[in-house]
């Protein structure tokens, strides 16, 4: 195949066909597909001769259907006759191109020869046009030079090309044939005999749908219905009903049923014009740009929607939708129109069906609330039922009940029902003017609002309709003719006109909910016993799961929070002794309060510490109340509502925490708000005194097994310095000679030299360590190490190694470090295999650390290692592999690793050997710990298996 002059860029050549296949795609007559197929490969190559032809199977033949040639067309005849074995029956056959290197002059070319011979054609080749296993017809593609070859993307790209082109025939076929069987007006007339007999619109519309799914037999047939409130259309008819598998949004489920307005704003706009809505041919009568977002949508790529028009107004629409690009015939089209237009007609009568059916439907709406308030005891069953159907009914967003509040005035709302992304109303309403009270007292119906701008109804509510998003709401007495106890508020996002049918309903409803007030206030105050009793067991509950102060604050703040419906709750808390305080827990859900979560408070000071602790129970206070010292780390606004209470257990005990609950400055406190908070205020305080008391007795049950552990230790290294210098004096004693006295005297240096340093551990460590930093370099500790643990070496008969090429100086604690090393070397010649080995290996993590690693044969429970690393259960009282030896000496050692600022950690390599790993600080960067521990590099956790093969 000839290359171009200017080949151009492998992507602009994928761009093109991109286009050319969707342009086929869409489908058009064959004769304006074949054009396009045309000109694209004469864009693409450089063919100056083209020839399309489609093979006729009765007639055994080739019908010319497009071609391009320099001079005169008419050189090629419609109809070209197949000859048995020449090139084009050859090339139906095989279905694979074939080249001809000179057609001029080729024998089985049959008529085509003469044809090359007058255009002068040398290199030619036939490219079958093919759909699945079928040839149904060729493209010759002609050259004047000779003997050239196309290339692989060639092939590829007219291989594409052409089986597009043949699914356009086949489609095309198809779709012939089927209007050639399409009987429109029969349909019609067997389609109004139906609907005389039919009167519910429902079953009108199934009707229509399921005849005109049959005969044009498209993917899908709906009817979309109008609502002009919300602005949007939803599906009411659908044929074939969906499947249950299937699921809206899934691939290969059902397309959404609603369509949004502003959505598919020329969608909506043709429909309003009285026209069809055509998308799928050649020349849609919307652009395809505007429509892609909608068809996407329906998942459909070709469509026609016909407007349902009654008394001049925008009713629905009648859809067929194909899930391929289709040619919609003007039989089609006219036959959408008619039949729209017919279920116009029926839309008078359809609305009187509406408004008998929605009366009815209001019947049992009130019939079903009456029966629930004789038969459920759960009141709230009854209001959850009442305020689903009421807002169904009259499409209203907000259901609201307020019952008025006599002790402090104003309503409070008792129950709430609102949409998904409804605002939660204010807990607390103001009280009405005078002149809104005796309106809603004498008034023998529903107050409407449509406008809450515009109208002076109800002024003091107006800021909380506004809060909650209300434009227009429906408000009724419970009880008409008297004073307004009880309210219920209906509301709508937008502005709109209520009408008289949704008046009187909700005039019925608000009486039948009148009856069950009294049931509330009852369930009510067992609600609140309740709470108290929930509020003993949760507290119980923590006190019994929860090992960490810090969880346990937490819980309680929050709890504490969401049983008194308040948006912020802080705990301060202080230790024993402290003159500073600080915010240990924080519970904030609103920008209201501004609250300093890194505050320093003076305890001997601060205002709200010392009325806490001057006060024995609870305190009331308002934001006003508060100094400035105190509103400079808590701050809201000033006429909010605040309670504190310091958390005591005993009167001898010390408080050392204070309880603030804030709320904002509509909340009114009850004897139930404050005796709930007593309750878990004191719950909280005998809770943190137990954990605080547990962990002091730990920390110093550890602090004490530290000690033993180290002065045992120290207690051993002297008795085996002592026994070792009593054994010399004694040898020296046999042998009295000038050498004699000057080793005698060596070793009483050596002794006394013993003596002293035991000075430090009688003089400071008392009941604690005490830290003394030293230096030596890492040769000299090794090799005092190894020989410490000599004798255990010999008596497993182990074999041991230190690998070590580095001569570091390590500085710290060195007598604790060296019985830590000490330690963990023992305990792996202990659990060793006689026989076996044992590893010492040195490797500088950074300027800082030196690691340390021992790798022993022997076994270890997980337990103990688990143990080790994580740290011990948090039942104290529950066995543990750090109880008793190994266990208990790792866990010393691990500690006081920690204290020093190292680390230590044990671990099972990959070949199940035991790796004992410390961190120890290098002397010239390590000064810095003697005025706190250093922290180990991040990297120094991960694993080092690799670093300790055999």
């Amino acid at each position: 195949m000839g290359q171009p002059h200017h080949p151009p860029p492998h992507e602009r050549r994928l761009v093109a066909l991109g286009r050319i296949l969707q342009a086929l795609r869409q489908g058009g007559a064959p004769d304006q597909l074949v054009q396009l197929v045309l000109d694209h490969v004469r864009t693409e190559f450089d063919y100056p001769i083209l020839w399309v032809g489609r093979y006729d199977q009765s007639n055994h033949q080739m019908l010319l259907q497009g071609s391009v040639v320099p001079g005169d067309s008419r050189v090629f005849r419609p109809k070209l006759s197949l000859s048995p074995g020449d090139l084009m029956e050859q090339a139906l056959i095989e279905q694979r191109p074939l080249i001809v290197v000179d057609l001029r002059q080729e024998p089985s070319a049959g008529e085509w020869t003469t044809i090359a011979q007058g255009l002068n054609i040398q290199s030619a080749i036939l490219y079958p046009i093919r759909r699945k296993d079928s040839c149904i017809g060729l493209m010759l593609l002609g050259a004047e030079r000779w003997g050239i070859t196309p290339s692989a993307e060639e092939r590829a790209h007219l291989s594409v090309l052409l089986g597009t082109l043949a699914e356009a025939w086949h489609q095309h076929d198809i779709e012939y044939q089927r209007q050639q069987q399409q009987h429109p007006d029969r349909v019609l007339e067997t389609l109004l005999q139906r609907l005389v007999h039919i009167e519910h619109l429902d079953e009108r519309l199934t009707a229509v749908v399921h005849d005109t799914h049959q005969l044009i037999q498209p993917s899908r047939s709906r009817v979309y219905w109008f609502e002009p409130r919300t602005n949007h259309f939803w599906l009411r008819v659908q044929y074939p009903k969906p499947t249950k598998q299937s699921r809206s949004g899934e691939p290969g489920g059902q397309p959404s049923a609603t369509i949004q307005v502003q959505e598919a704003r020329s969608f909506y706009q043709t429909l309003w014009a009285d026209q069809l809505v055509v998308v799928g041919e050649a020349h849609s009568s919307l652009k395809a740009g505007l429509m892609a977002p909608l068809m996407a949508q329906m998942q459909a790529q070709s469509l026609i929607a016909a407007p349902i028009f009654c008394r001049n107004e925008l009713v629905g629409a009648l859809s067929v939708e194909g899930d391929t690009p289709r040619l919609w015939s003007e039989a089609e089209k006219r036959y959408m129109q008619t039949v729209s237009r017919l279920l116009g007609l029926a839309m008078p009568v359809a609305a009187a069906d509406e408004l008998i059916a929605q009366t009815q439907r209001d019947q049992q709406l009130v019939g079903g609330i009456v029966h629930s308030i004789h038969s459920d005891a759960d009141w709230r069953k009854t209001l959850d039922l009442c305020a689903r159907q009421l807002c169904d009914r009259t499409d209203a967003h907000y259901f609201l009940l307020l019952l008025h509040d006599t002790e402090h005035g104003g309503y409070e709302i008792c129950y709430q029902s609102h949409g998904p992304t409804g605002r939660v109303p204010p807990l607390t309403w103001p009280s009405l003017d005078e002149v809104d009270w005796q309106m809603l007292e004498r008034s023998q119906g529903v107050i409407r609002i449509e406008d809450v701008e515009h109208d002076l109804k109800l002024m003091a509510w107006r800021g909380n309709f506004q809060a909650l998003g209300v434009q227009s709401l429906l408000v009724c007495n419970v009880s008409i003719g008297h004073a307004p106890e009880g309210l219920i508020i209906i509301g709508d996002k937008t502005c709109r006109h209520w009408s008289t049918a949704e008046c009187t309903l909700l005039e019925t409803v608000a009486q039948q909910i009148g009856l069950i007030l009294h049931q509330w206030q009852l369930q009510r105050q067992m609600d609140q016993q309740g709470h108290v009793y929930e509020a003993i067991q949760w507290g119980l509950r923590m006190l019994q799961r929860t090992f960490q102060p810090e969880q346990l604050d937490a819980a309680t703040t929050q709890h504490l929070a969401n049983l008194l419906q308040v948006p912020a709750v802080v705990l301060v808390s202080w230790a024993i002794g402290e003159d500073m305080a600080q915010l240990s827990q924080l519970v904030l859900q609103t920008k209201a309060f501004q609250i300093d979560e890194d505050a320093v408070i003076p305890v001997a000071s601060d205002a709200i510490i010392n009325w806490a602790l001057q006060t024995d129970g609870i305190l009331p206070l308002t934001m006003a109340d508060l100094p400035d010292l105190s509103r400079q780390w808590l701050s809201g606004p000033n006429d909010s509502n605040l309670l504190i209470t310091a958390l005591r257990t005993a009167p001898k005990h010390t408080p050392t925490a204070v309880l603030i609950v804030l709320a904002p400055p509509e909340r009114r406190w009850t004897e139930y708000h404050f005796n709930l908070l007593t309750l878990i205020a004191n719950q909280l305080a005998w809770a943190r005194r137990h954990l605080s008391l547990t962990a002091m007795l730990v920390t110093q049950r550890e602090k004490l097994e530290m000690l033993n552990w180290y002065k045992h230790r120290r207690f051993e290294e002297v008795y085996h310095q002592l026994e070792k210098g009593i054994q010399r004096l004694q040898a020296l004693g046999k042998k009295p000679d000038a050498l004699a006295s000057q080793r005698f005297q060596q070793i009483l240096r050596q002794l006394s030299s013993l003596l002293t340093s035991l000075n430090p551990l009688l003089q400071h460590e008392h009941w604690k360590l005490h830290t003394d930093y030293k230096t030596t370099p890492l040769i000299s500790l090794l090799n005092r190490l190894m020989e410490r643990v000599n004798p255990l070496i010999q008596a497993q008969q182990l074999w041991a190694k230190v690998h070590n090429e580095s001569n570091l100086i390590i500085g710290g604690d060195l007598i604790k470090i060296e019985f830590i090393l000490y330690e963990l070397l023992a305990s792996a010649c202990q659990r060793s295999p006689r026989g076996g080995r044992i590893d010492v290996w040195c490797r500088q993590v950074d300027r800082q650390w030196l690691e340390l690693s021992i790798t022993d044969d022997g076994k270890l429970p997980p337990t103990l290692i688990d143990e080790l690393n994580l740290g011990r259960p948090e039942d104290l009282l529950a066995p543990s592999a750090l109880d008793d030896p190994p266990g208990l000496h790792l866990a010393i050692c691990h500690g006081l690793m920690k204290q020093m600022g190292g680390d230590l950690s044990l671990s099972i390599l990959d070949d199940q050997r035991i790796l004992s790993r410390v961190l120890l600080p290098i002397a010239n960067n390590s000064r810095s710990h003697r005025s706190g521990p250093l922290s180990p590099p991040g990297s120094a956790s991960q694993p080092f298996s690799r670093h300790h093969g055999r």
